[in-house]
This record gives C-alpha cells, structure tokens and sequence, in this order.
C-alpha cells in the first residue's frame, strides 16, 4: 500500500496545455507545458517532457528555457525534457517559442501560378493548347485554395492546433498543384520549348523509406548504458533498451549480453535484462552489435549522379534543354553537399535523427531526378530535337470495335472448318 501511495506521489502531470500565439514575435508559436505535484504533503522531482511537432527541428526553436532539447527516437521528433523539484501543490509553467513553419510562403505560391502562366502562353496556338488550359486553371484553383484557407486558419485566428491541421491538408493540395505543373511543363518541352524552371513534381514520387531497404550488411555498435543512482546503496537495477523502429530482431548479430525481445503493441525491438546489480552511483555498458539498417542511404548518391551526369550528357548540346541542363547540374551540387556531410561518431539518438534527415534530403534529390527523367518517358508527341520517342495514337473506340469483331469472325470460321473436318474425317473412319 505504502509503495502504491509513493508511485502516485511520484506521478508526473505535465502536460502541453496548448499553442498560442506570442504577442511579443509575429510568426512565433509559444508551446506552453504545465508541470504539477499532486502531493500536499511532500516535496516531489517531477520530470517535464513534451514531444513537440513532427516537422520542427533544433534550427527552429527560438527559445527552450530551461528545458533541453533532445531527438525522440520512437516519437521520430523532438523533445524537450528537464526534471524539477516542486514543492507540495506546486505547479510551474514552461514556455518553448517556436518558428511558425506551418505556412507555405505565399511567393512560393505565385511563383506556381505566374510558371503556369507563362508555360501555357508557350503552347497557345498549338493542339496542346486546351490541355494547357485546363491544367492551368487546376493550378490557379488550388493556389487560390491554399491562400484562402491560410488567411482562415492564421495564427491567431484559429487554435495553433487547427492551424497546423490546415497546412497538413494544404500540403497534400499542393502536392497535387505540383503534379500538374509537372505535366505542363512537360507538354513544354514535349512542344520543343525551354520551360526555364522545373517547379513540378513527377507523376509518381519516390516510395517514402527510399533507401532504407538497400542495406549492404555494415555492422554498428550500440553503447547501452546504465547506472545505479542511489548515492549510498547497491541495487538490482533493470534494463530495457528500445532500438529504432528500422532496427528489426533479425538485425541483433551480438547482443552484448542482454536479451532480445519484440514489443507487438509498439512495434519495436527491445535489449532487456532484469537485476543488474550495481553499487553506489556504479555504471555499466552493454555493447549491441547490429547491422546497419541505413547504409543503404549512402548506397543511393552514387546511383542518383549517374543518373543525373546521364540527363547532362543527353542535354548538354540541346539549345531547348537549357533548363534540364541547370536543374541537373543543380542537383549534383546537392547531392554532393550530402555526401560530404560528416555523420556522427557514436550511435545515439543524435545518429538517428541525422540518418532520418540523410534519408529525407537523398529522397528529395531522387524525386527531382525522377523529375527529371519523366521527361524522356515515352508520351503522345516526340520532344522535337530531342531522344526520339514514340509516337502511336491511340485507336477509336469505333475502330477498336471493328478489330475485335474481326478477330471473332476470324476465330468463329477457323473453328466452323476445324469442326467439318474433325466431323468429316470421323465419318470416313466409321466407312
């Protein structure tokens, strides 16, 4: 009973009472975390913690006050934690002031709109030129679209909460606004004409853990730690460890001594072991030896700059594929941005968020190169002084019809004749 009244003394009642809008820094979120000890009676250490959004990192917290910021490894996110000591029916708030990154730039916007624009003017005159209409119009739709429901849902004017809601549905909407400007474009240089900038998406974007399935068996290893805290006692202490969610049991070469074992509700492997004994303050490292679920990432750039020197080397003497060759070159400046950026020593939750971030930056360089690429996939019209590219139109429905009665009446008298000689032949035999 008494350990039962002690667990619920010790029970933490932080929580993130909400986002509201800093009224000293427009384009601020201010995420407000309440800490209380419920005891009347004793002086309690409480430990604040709060998971904050999925998209912010390190670069976009203004101000954490006394709270550190960490990387949360099954929440994929940030966190920002601190243990305090209050007083019995204390309640203390915190306060971390974030950039306000849930809003598409409105110049991003227009730049969609004025491309789509521009790029349609180049197809007018040409039988193209009602296809370039209405994608422009789908453009200018869902431009509009996302502005409007932006003003609505302001900081400010909405709950914080419902403000992201809205930029997470307008993402899904732009993505769409891209696609099309992607098909635009590329009836541009289908048409024989430079589209100056690739401001579209491919109709098909690269799978969401590209590069995580092309691991090449690298071994890392993983320093658990654990310590005693009391200052004067020696304990039996337990340990559970939970990896990656890309970590899978089947990726535990050495397990250094602990027992490896599968969360179902969580979906995550675990290390464990029960009754470490420890002295006073005493600490002990297990060494896990696993095999590197991500060194498929860095397996990807060299594919990615073959690709990309390819698309150059087709383009490079092409008057018309002047915005191909930029965009080109511009992604092998990225990609070797990426490849020279150091990657951390140790395997911590800091080398996770890093990977995590790798495979994110890798994944945007291969949706532009796909981008990219799309455009010397076979279509309706071959891009004029380019790769030459098919070109079959597609029969009539009319005509389609003919053909299949053709081939019925085809298969219906090869079948009459098979039927009168197989019946002749069988009468012949009877004689």
């Amino acid at each position: 009973m008494v350990n039962k009244r002690k667990l619920f003394l010790l029970f933490v009642l932080a929580w993130v009472s909400g986002f509201i809008l800093s009224p000293l820094q427009a384009g601020v979120i201010t995420l407000k975390i309440r800490a209380i000890n419920p005891s009347r009676v004793e002086k309690q250490k409480v430990p604040v913690t709060a998971v904050l959004p999925r998209d912010v990192k390190p670069e976009h917290i203004v101000s954490a006050g006394e709270l550190e910021v960490v990387y949360d490894v099954s929440a994929r996110a940030y966190r920002v934690s601190r243990e305090v000591e209050l007083n019995p029916g204390e309640t203390r708030t915190f306060e971390v002031a974030i950039k306000d990154i849930w809003e598409i730039p409105e110049a991003d916007l227009k730049a969609l709109s004025g491309h789509a624009v521009k790029l349609s003017d180049a197809l007018k005159g040409g039988e193209k030129a009602p296809t370039a209409e209405g994608l422009k119009t789908l453009i200018d739709e869902g431009v509009k679209g996302i502005l409007v429901r932006q003003a609505a849902f302001a900081v400010g004017a909405v709950k914080p909460m419902d403000h992201i809601r809205v930029y997470e549905s307008n993402l899904e909407v732009l993505e769409r606004v891209r696609k099309d400007v992607g098909m635009l474009e590329n009836l541009v240089v289908a048409a024989g004409k430079d589209p100056e900038s690739f401001l579209g998406l491919p109709k098909i974007l690269p799978p969401a853990d590209f590069g995580n399935s092309a691991a090449t068996g690298g071994v890392l290893v993983i320093h658990i730690k654990i310590t005693n805290p009391s200052l004067s006692e020696k304990k039996k202490v337990p340990l559970r460890h939970e990896f990656p969610a890309e970590i899978k049991t089947t990726d535990v070469l050495d397990a250094g001594g602990l027992q490896v074992g599968f969360d179902a509700a969580r979906r995550l492997c675990y290390a464990s072991l029960e009754d470490i004994e420890l002295g006073p303050q005493e600490s002990k490292v297990f060494d896990v030896k696993i095999r590197d679920p991500w060194s498929g990432l860095r397996d990807q750039l060299p594919g990615l700059e073959r690709r990309t020197r390819d698309l150059i080397a087709i383009v490079k003497d092409m008057e018309s594929y002047k915005a191909v060759l930029a965009q080109a070159q511009m992604i092998l400046t990225d990609l070797e941005a990426v490849k020279v950026k150091p990657w951390p020593a140790q395997v911590n939750r800091d080398y996770v968020a890093f990977v995590r971030q790798q495979g994110t930056a890798i994944q945007g360089l291969a949706t532009r190169v796909q981008r990219l690429e799309e455009l010397f996939q076979p279509s309706e019209k071959p891009i004029k002084g380019g790769v030459p590219i098919m070109d079959v139109p597609r029969p009539d429905k009319r005509t389609t019809w003919v053909i299949i009665y053709i081939i019925l009446g085809f298969l219906g008298a090869f079948s009459a004749l098979f039927f009168i000689r197989w019946y002749g032949k069988g009468k012949a035999e009877k004689k």
